[in-house]
């Protein structure tokens, strides 16, 4: 007698579930052992199996194949809908055509408050991979982020707060956007990180006069030692459609060719014990990011691993007495590395982190020399710009 073909696949299916739930248990086991001692055990077994799951690897790069046959162009995601590729074959997040009013307001708040406390504020537009006279195809279709960006600014101008678009210089030197972004990921590449730190640095110079490495010393790439790591990287992105549809980035590694010596601290447990002491490479480089040969280490977060809610980073090899406050995003981390370097104090601040740090009395506690907002053009939401009761 022929077995039903539905009961075969169903036989199959119950199959590989079974193996997938038994080895994800098992890969897990020690994880499950502290679910049963500590509690919480249905949250925290559906986040094993949600973030844990034998062979999701596997099932992602099977995926991909039939992707990369079909060469489709929208790739499904489960959490963001879809991942556009576009024509240079980089991968896209989407994002959502947003109302920029309120944030704009909360800014200009921040800005007219910081003005009366006699402290500079910059605003840094940092890009993203959309970038004009290079990406084609689709997406601005599902990514509204530089209609958002444009929109914002435009707020901002109107009332005179001082802002520095990157995407505006990125056109005006006419930079080769090809290598500016890693294709599997969303963060820009570490030499462009550099450029913007640059550009940064010249913008505070010329609005505020904060006469920031007048020799042009810290800012020179000559003075860095750079290290180049070649299909290293499986950024957020690709992890999310398979490497067979992303390929794998190349990675550059840049540190100075000069002393230095840091004492950096978590302001949101204490300002009084070092977490992270010595030169540039021991103090704010992560090693174990650095020289992991497992393609999906995060490289872009080999500059102080990821992002602390506040940091407080005092460069004990320099001259100068400049206090500086950067509200940032992930786009920061190498930007704010570099900027380490020339100043004597910087403070970094990513308001993801909960309980977020209340910025008007940060500022009231602490006398900067300026404060700058920087974000990328996808950020815009009521978390980043939670200023404080301003």
């Amino acid at each position: 007698m022929k077995m039903d073909k539905y009961i075969v696949t169903t036989i199959i299916f119950i199959a590989i579930i079974s193996i997938v739930g038994v080895t994800t248990f098992w890969n897990n086991r020690s994880e499950f052992a502290d679910i049963l001692k500590n509690g919480d055990v249905i949250n925290k077994i559906n986040q094993i199996y949600s973030e844990n799951v034998a062979f999701s690897d596997e099932f992602i790069n099977l995926w991909s194949e039939t992707q990369v046959l079909s060469k489709a162009k929208l790739l499904d995601d489960a959490e963001y809908g879809v991942i556009i590729k576009d024509s240079n074959e980089n991968l896209h997040f989407p994002a959502a055509d947003v109302d920029v009013s309120k944030y704009a307001q909360d800014t200009v708040n921040f800005a007219n408050f910081l003005e009366s406390k006699n402290v500079p504020f910059l605003y840094i537009q940092a890009p993203n991979k959309d970038l004009e006279g290079y990406t084609e195809e689709i997406v601005g279709e599902y990514n509204f982020s530089n209609k958002n960006a444009n929109e914002f600014l435009e707020k901002l101008k109107a009332d005179d707060v001082n802002a520095l678009d990157l995407r505006e210089l990125i056109i005006n030197e006419d930079l080769d956007r090809s290598k500016m972004f890693y294709k599997t990921d969303h963060h820009w590449t570490t030499p462009t990180a550099f450029w913007a730190y640059n550009k940064i640095v010249l913008h505070l110079n010329s609005e505020f006069s904060l006469n920031i490495d007048q020799n042009n010393f810290y800012t020179n790439i000559k003075n860095y030692k750079t290290q180049f790591i070649e299909n290293c990287y499986l950024g957020s992105l690709g992890r999310r459609v398979g490497e067979a549809v992303s390929g794998l980035d190349d990675y550059t590694f840049i540190e100075p060719n000069f002393e230095t010596n840091y004492k950096i601290y978590n302001g949101l447990v204490s300002r009084e014990e070092v977490i992270f002491d010595g030169d540039f490479r021991k103090a704010i480089v992560k090693e174990n990011i650095l020289m992991n040969s497992d393609v999906t280490s995060n490289k872009h977060a080999t500059y102080f691993e990821w992002d602390y809610g506040n940091l407080i980073i005092k460069n004990t090899a320099i001259d100068n007495e400049l206090k500086i406050l950067l509200v940032k995003d992930s786009f920061a981390l190498p930007v704010g590395a570099f900027l380490s370097t020339c100043v004597s104090e910087l403070h970094m601040v990513d308001l993801r982190e909960v309980p977020p740090v209340n910025l008007k009395e940060y500022v009231e506690k602490n006398e900067f020399d300026a404060v700058m907002v920087m974000y990328n053009t996808e950020i815009f939401n009521d978390t980043m710009f939670n200023f404080g009761d301003i």
